[in-house]
C-alpha cells in the first residue's frame, strides 16, 4: 500500500513547523506546543521524520525545519540513523518567511497563529475540537485510543519574549479546570475526572466542539471558537464562543459569550507560566526572567476575581502540584466577559487596553488603535 497519496501525510509537516515555538527561544527541553500530553521538547525525531516528507513531497519548508532542529540540537536521540536513509539533498531549505503566519487544523480544530516568522515572535495557538477529530467523532462508536487528549476546548496558550506566558497543565489527570477555559457549577467537559481520558463519553454525545472563524490580516487575527458541545448536556449550556483577538504584535483580547438555560456558577480559569503575580489596579502583572505579562479583566460588574495556587492533580493523582491561577466567576445566565492581555520584553511597559459597548458591538482602544468585535458577526466553517 502506498499511503503517501493521502492528504494526512502531505500536511503532516505543516503540524511541527506551526506548533514550534519562535525558534530563538529553542532549548533541548523547550521547543515546541505542549497541548495534551506533550512534553514541551522532542520526544522522536523529529529531523528525519521530516526530512522522509521533504523527499516525498518537494516539501522545502519541511526540509528548513529539519535543517534548523539539527542545528539547534533540539532532537531527539531515537533513530538518527533515518536521517541518512530519507535525507535528499536536492530538496531545497526553504525558511518559513512566505507562509501564512496562521493556520487552521481544521479536523482537530487548532489554530496557530504568529506576529511573523522572526524567530522571535509572539505566539497563539487555540484548540477547540473533537478529542479524535470531526471525521473519526463520526465513523468510530467506541474510543480507538484517545486517552492522552485533554478535556480543553477553547483552551489557548501563549508565547513571547523567549518565554511562554500562558500555559498547558502538562501530563496531568485529566481536568478542564487545569486549562486556560471555563467550568460550569464546579464542572468540566466530557471525559474529565481520570488519569485517561474518557473518551467514550466524547463519543456516546457526538461530541464537536469547533472554529467558526479565523480571518489574518497583517496586523489583527479573529479566531472563534465554539467549545459548547464539550460540556455534558445536564449542565444546560447553550453556548460557550470564544473569541480571540490578536492585536499583532503584543495584544490578546480574549472575548467569552456564554449563556445557559437557567442561572449557574460561570468560572473562567487562566493559568500564567510563572506562579506569581501581583495586583496592578484591576490588572494582575506577570514578571519572567525576560518578559512581562499584563492580564486585565474588563468586564467586572458582579464578577468575583480571586488568584493563587490552585489544588493540581497529577498524572497518578499526585496531589502536592499547583498552578497559580486567576479565576473570573458570575452567577448569570448570560454572561459576556473580557479579558485584555498584553506583553512585553522584562524591564519595559506593556499596552493598557480600554473598552466602550453599544448593543452587539464592543470597541477596544489600543493606544492609537481601534478594533471592533460584533459578537454576532461569526461565520460558520464548514464541517467534514
Amino acid at each position: 500500500m502506498d499511503l503517501y497519496g493521502h492528504d494526512w501525510w502531505r500536511n503532516t509537516a505543516r503540524y511541527p513547523l506551526y506548533l514550534s515555538l519562535p525558534r530563538g527561544a529553542w532549548t533541548r527541553s523547550n521547543s515546541i506546543v505542549d497541548i495534551a500530553d506533550c512534553p514541551r521538547g522532542h520526544w522522536y525525531g523529529p529531523d528525519y521524520l521530516l526530512r522522509g516528507l521533504a523527499r516525498e513531497y518537494r516539501d522545502p519548508q519541511a526540509q528548513w525545519l529539519a535543517g534548523e532542529t539539527d542545528n539547534a540540537d533540539v532532537t531527539a536521540q531515537g533513530a538518527p540513523w533515518l536521517n541518512l536513509v530519507w535525507y535528499d539533498p536536492t530538496v531545497p531549505a526553504t525558511p518559513p518567511d512566505q507562509l501564512p503566519t496562521l493556520h487552521h487544523f481544521d479536523d482537530i480544530d487548532i489554530v496557530s497563529t504568529r506576529s511573523g516568522w522572526s524567530g522571535d515572535e509572539s505566539l497563539v495557538v487555540l484548540k477547540c475540537g473533537p478529542f479524535i477529530g470531526h471525521k473519526a467523532v463520526q465513523e468510530f462508536s467506541y474510543d480507538p485510543g484517545g486517552g492522552h487528549v485533554h478535556p480543553d476546548a477553547n483552551h489557548f496558550v501563549l508565547f513571547r519574549a523567549g518565554e511562554r506566558l500562558l500555559r498547558d497543565d502538562g501530563y496531568r489527570s485529566k481536568w478542564t479546570g487545569q486549562h486556560n477555559t471555563l467550568l460550569i457549577d464546579g464542572r468540566g467537559q466530557l471525559g474529565e475526572g481520570k488519569q485517561w481520558f474518557q473518551g467514550g463519553q466524547s463519543l456516546a454525545a457526538k461530541s464537536r466542539p469547533r472554529i467558526l472563524r479565523t480571518t489574518s490580516t497583517a496586523n489583527l487575527d479573529h479566531i472563534v471558537g465554539d467549545a459548547t458541545d464539550a460540556y455534558p448536556a445536564d449542565l444546560g449550556l447553550e453556548r460557550f464562543q470564544r473569541h480571540l483577538l490578536f492585536v499583532k504584535p503584543d495584544v490578546l483580547i480574549v472575548a467569552d459569550d456564554i449563556q445557559l438555560k437557567e442561572p449557574g456558577q460561570l468560572e473562567l480559569r487562566f493559568h500564567p507560566e510563572q506562579q506569581t503575580g501581583r495586583r496592578n489596579g484591576e490588572a494582575f502583572l506577570f514578571e519572567g526572567k525576560s518578559s512581562i505579562l499584563r492580564l486585565e479583566p474588563l468586564t467586572t460588574d458582579a464578577v468575583q476575581i480571586d488568584s493563587g495556587a490552585l489544588a493540581m492533580e497529577g498524572r497518578h493523582g499526585e496531589k502536592d502540584l499547583e498552578m497559580y491561577t486567576v479565576c473570573l466567576t458570575r452567577t448569570a445566565a448570560q454572561w459576556r466577559n473580557v479579558v485584555a492581555f498584553s506583553w512585553a520584553a522584562a524591564g519595559q511597559s506593556v499596552k493598557q487596553v480600554e473598552s466602550e459597548w453599544n448593543g452587539d458591538v464592543t470597541t477596544f482602544h489600543i493606544g492609537q488603535r481601534t478594533v471592533n468585535l460584533d459578537w454576532t458577526n461569526l461565520v460558520t466553517a464548514p464541517q467534514p
